[in-house]
């Protein structure tokens, strides 16, 4: 008879000590990916222990950083859970109480080495050239030793003792079968008896997430490379308890362009850095999914769903993944170019008013802001861009447009300030298009006029109206600089022949 499966449970374990990182955050899509695949559970757990670094408001930050994400979690902190509490700092009578155990299995004893002492026990294996291992003096005490100077109240650790593999009730040697790397293998000699519980009665790493993950019912654990080294001391904790080992996995390094490990001197390195710079939350998770893995497809943008529907461990790559900023980039202008302009509109106007474009919010702006969105999207990689993009509607300033010498080389030209002429005179007989008809009644109006066509005619036109050589479509920033003026909280925006009646006063026509 065969038996199911447990239901998979995966954990993603920040330590709350600043904004989450990229590579965390990559991370944590791979574990929510994992679980939603599988119909399983995403649990967040927060390892704080590290008091000195750990801080509530860090913890919050991390969560926000999560939920900007979307990577919801059904247990934590803060939803609770079956498996309570979800902070180590609120778990360290479990620890104590394992802890224990282990002493009474003789697997751990009491180290009452001071750091001094253990500094020149360091320093003298070093001078012999041997391994930095502790040298057993703790675990060779009498009873009586012992009992001695705990009666004494001397502070003491707590210590896992690794067994010598020819009288051990398990042996010290481990060997993992890692879904992504395969097989890894440690011998006993790589590794000394090490510290369980601080003398603080602060756990490990290494012991606190043993408990926390047997007792929370982890089924794979799936977290970055570095980890692995400690995977050797995790599974002598597992063997001493009689306790099952997860399923593990362990994801990539993330480098920078330059091949070495991404840090802050490749630029931002957290998902609210990137956020704050104007990568959408679905870009985001798209980019930092395809650091290490890859669609069965070989699509590059896909949904959120699509990701969940065919993710598998097998995809991900044990190479080291490189993070490019400018892929990020066009990865998000993808996502820019195909959203809706009112979807587009909450992310923007923040930068408007940063800007100081804009003020007040009224219906007529939200559907003016639509527009003038659709019309430059294209262009942008970033939401932080539209800023720049927006400029040629919000700001018109003749001497600017004078100073820049490609412009200077347009305007001057005998013909280019005949049509400008032509230009304010249409302007103020017919009005400013406020649509695409309009536009190409005033374009074919102009060609007659000035006899002039092609990059000769549109050129000056452009730079008359936008007071740049390049941008969006003529035929949508016309009207949209037309329709500003009767759009109330957007006053300050010039129409086209004010802006064109200021060039003409500039250059002294």
């Amino acid at each position: 008879m065969t038996t199911n499966p447990s239901p998979v449970r995966v954990r993603f374990a920040p330590s709350p000590t600043g904004h989450l990182h990229v590579g965390g955050a990559r991370t944590a899509i791979f574990n929510w990916l994992f679980a939603r695949h599988h119909g399983g559970t995403f649990i967040v757990r927060v390892e704080d222990t590290d008091q000195a670094r750990s801080t509530v408001e860090s913890e919050a930050m991390v969560l926000d950083d999560l939920r900007w994400l979307g990577l919801q979690w059904d247990e934590g902190p803060d939803v609770g859970g079956p498996h309570a509490p979800y902070r180590q700092s609120e778990r360290l009578s479990m620890y104590g109480a394992t802890g224990q155990r282990l002493l009474e299995l003789r697997h751990a004893y009491r180290c009452f080495c001071s750091e001094e002492m253990l500094e020149a026990k360091r320093k003298k294996a070093e001078v012999e050239k041997r391994p930095p291992h502790y040298d057993l003096t703790c675990w060779r005490l009498s009873p009586s030793e012992i009992e001695e100077r705990v009666a004494a109240h001397a502070p003491f650790a707590l210590r896992f003792h690794v067994p010598k593999n020819d009288d051990a009730p398990f042996s010290a040697d481990v060997t993992i079968h890692d879904l992504i790397r395969g097989e890894v293998t440690w011998k006993r000699e790589s590794l000394g008896d090490f510290i369980l519980v601080r003398s603080d009665g602060l756990p490990t790493y290494n012991f606190s997430v043993v408990v926390d993950d047997h007792d929370m019912q982890i089924t794979h654990v799936i977290r970055a490379e570095e980890h692995l080294t400690n995977t050797h001391r995790q599974v002598l904790i597992y063997r001493a308890l009689g306790w099952e080992v997860p399923e593990l996995a362990h994801v990539s390094l993330i480098l920078g362009t330059d091949r070495a490990k991404l840090s802050k001197r490749h630029g931002a390195t957290s998902v609210a850095a990137y956020a704050d710079d104007g990568i959408l939350s679905e870009a985001m998770v798209n980019y930092l999914t395809l650091l290490g893995w890859s669609s069965p497809d070989g699509a590059e943008v896909f949904s959120i769903e699509h990701a969940v529907a065919v993710f598998a461990l097998d995809r991900v790559n044990a190479a080291p993944a490189v993070f490019d900023p400018h892929k990020l980039e066009w990865l998000n202008g993808q996502y820019i170019h195909v959203a809706d302009p009112a979807s587009l509109r909450k992310y923007v106007v923040p930068y408007l008013y940063n800007a100081g474009w804009l003020r007040e919010e009224t219906p007529d702006v939200d559907a003016w802001l639509d527009e003038a969105i659709d019309a430059v999207k294209k262009g942008i990689g970033k939401l932080s861009q539209f800023v720049a993009a927006m400029r040629l509607l919000f700001e018109f300033e003749p001497r600017h447009v004078l100073e820049n010498e490609t412009l200077a080389t347009v305007v001057p030209e005998p013909s280019a300030k005949a049509l400008m002429q032509i230009l304010a005179k249409d302007l103020t007989e017919h009005g400013a298009p406020v649509d695409a008809a309009g536009y190409h009644a005033l374009a074919d109006r102009l060609k007659q006029a000035s006899g002039l066509k092609g990059k000769a005619l549109f050129m000056p036109l452009r730079v008359a109206v936008t007071g740049s050589d390049h941008g969006p479509e003529l035929v949508r920033v016309i009207p949209l600089l037309e329709k500003a003026s009767y759009v109330r909280g957007l006053a300050a925006v010039l129409p086209p022949l004010a802006r064109v009646e200021s060039l003409l006063a500039a250059i002294g026509v």
